[in-house]
């Protein structure tokens, strides 16, 4: 009824339909159990539409806070729901608790994200943060939100472009032109064919051998194209800012964000400091965390200082059933080096050292944890006699409760990959937000384990140089991993060396300034 008001153009009828089934849905997604039926229920009932249809209706008649917060409310809620609940069960007792924070409590609590919340977000994070959605007549929205005391909304509207029939189209067409792997099995097969004279068939795993010549531009055209369509109508709002959150929409999530390029050939990283988030409310509850977290560390209950600040895990022993990562056996013990030349303690696994049971226990108390092996959307590859042994899946992730972990890198191929749905990107990147760590980092596609062992090395000597640190939050140069992500990328693009395959692949998911 809402939508077929909504078409009539009833906006009052509309809005008032489009609640009224919100609410009936909320109430039946507050009896369900498990965070997969949450996942599920969201994604086969017409919650997300319900969103869309308010959303809508609020940006046609110019109510564009009303519009940006029925956005933030119809995605990510199941994730808004296991960081609250894990927050609930720290301020109860500690760490160790036990949460008696229902879901009807959080439907009905603070949780429901309003303007008021967005904006101290946004100033807060003293970044602009761009929220990408959906209009119900398939154009897509977008708000900045200004990281000022004010908050300034500044709403757009675009079309597509011509010759972009969906945004999956753009993204995918954007990920061939680059010779990626698309986020879609079918669209690979298309794109090997069509790329079998450049480099035959990809891997699905972390590899050495192939460096792309970055003289050719390759995509510059495909990436300035989508530039167009996603930031330079936001472009004036966007001035003076140095550091930019971008909150995606279904198939942007697999979109290289960092190497879209404006008219003066310059990329988007090099003009900002770039992070991703699912939501604002999840920014909202993972900010929670560390604010509670602090307090708790304040009262002295969350117990003694961590014996290990990071643990560091290179090329697990996988007696043949995958490829060796001899690059990344050297990249753990590089930044092992530099952990203990800026006086932090860390736990070095490689090869055998490296079993799903041994990392698992040390990554529980760490502050830090980097891993280095073969990933996948779903899971990360550990030493083990058989995969089955060795893979440490996403559900084993989400279950562990890391209660002092500030950072987790995910050095491996395809960790920001997952099934799109409503609640965000479900795959290994959200299992890690969910146990704890309010940052990750993680790859949009296969890495080449060469380039990455240069590109992690050198992101920890930004973060930890040579000069002792003083506590287990603090980052010995004060800069945060955005930054330090971003001028990794900055320094590979001027070297003139690597193409936007080679240099753009990680991201950074999550708060884009928590302390490490």
């Amino acid at each position: 009824l809402g939508l077929c008001y909504y078409r009539k153009g009833m906006n009052d009828k509309a809005i008032q339909y489009a609640k009224d089934s919100i609410a009936v849905l909320d109430t039946l997604w507050s009896n369900l159990e498990y965070d997969d039926r949450r996942l599920t229920f969201d994604d086969t009932t017409i919650k997300g539409g319900c969103g869309i249809i308010l959303q809508s209706v609020y940006y046609n008649i110019k109510e564009h806070r009303d519009a940006l917060v029925a956005c933030e409310n119809a995605r990510s809620r199941s994730l808004r729901w296991l960081l609250s609940q894990q927050q609930s069960r720290y301020k109860i007792n500690g760490p160790n608790a036990v949460s008696d924070h229902t879901q009807k409590e959080f439907q009905s609590s603070a949780n429901i994200i309003d303007f008021n919340m967005i904006k101290e977000t946004a100033a807060k994070s003293k970044s602009a943060i761009i929220v990408y959605s959906l209009h119900e007549d398939g154009d897509i929205l977008i708000w900045v939100i200004k990281g000022s005391e004010e908050a300034e909304i500044i709403p757009k509207k675009v079309g597509m472009g011509e010759g972009i029939k969906s945004l999956k189209d753009l993204v995918a067409s954007t990920r061939r032109v680059l010779r990626v792997r698309s986020a879609d099995v079918e669209q690979d097969m298309e794109m090997e064919d069509a790329e079998s004279s450049f480099q035959g068939r990809e891997e699905k795993v972390r590899k050495s051998g192939f460096i792309e010549p970055p003289k050719t531009k390759i995509g510059s055209k495909k990436l300035k194209q989508v530039y167009k369509i996603l930031i330079y109508p936001i472009e004036d709002a966007l001035k003076n800012e140095k550091r930019v959150t971008v909150i995606p929409f279904g198939d942007l999530y697999s979109l290289p964000f960092t190497a879209l390029v404006d008219d003066h050939g310059k990329y988007l990283i090099e003009k900002f400091a770039l992070s991703f988030a699912p939501s604002i409310g999840t920014l909202v509850e993972l900010q929670n965390r560390i604010n509670e977290r602090a307090a708790l560390q304040n009262d002295n209950k969350e117990g003694p200082p961590a014996a290990t600040f990071a643990a560091i895990v290179g090329n697990p022993y996988y007696h043949k059933w995958m490829e060796q990562l001899p690059c990344s056996q050297s990249e753990a013990n590089a930044i092992h080096d530099i952990m203990t030349r800026a006086g932090k303690e860390s736990k070095l696994l490689i090869t055998q050292s490296a079993s799903k049971e041994a990392v698992m226990k040390v990554m529980k108390d760490a502050v830090m944890i980097h891993l280095a092996s073969h990933g996948s959307k779903d899971g990360i590859f550990l030493s083990g006699l058989t995969e089955e042994e060795g893979k440490l899946t996403m559900e084993e992730v989400q279950r562990l409760r890391l209660r002092r972990a500030r950072m987790v890198v995910l050095s491996a191929c395809d960790t920001f990959k997952g099934d799109v749905r409503i609640d965000g990107l479900v795959g290994i990147t959200r299992a890690f937000i969910a146990a704890g760590s309010p940052t990750v980092v993680a790859s949009l596609w296969p890495v080449d384990d060469k380039i990455t062992e240069y590109m992690m090395t050198r992101l920890y000597g930004i973060l930890f140089p040579s000069v002792k640190g003083r506590g287990e939050d603090d980052c010995a140069s004060g800069v945060d991993v955005c930054s330090a992500l971003q001028q990794v990328m900055i320094e590979m693009i001027r070297k003139d060396q690597y193409s936007v395959k080679n240099w753009a692949p990680f991201l950074m998911y999550g708060l884009n300034d928590s302390p490490i």
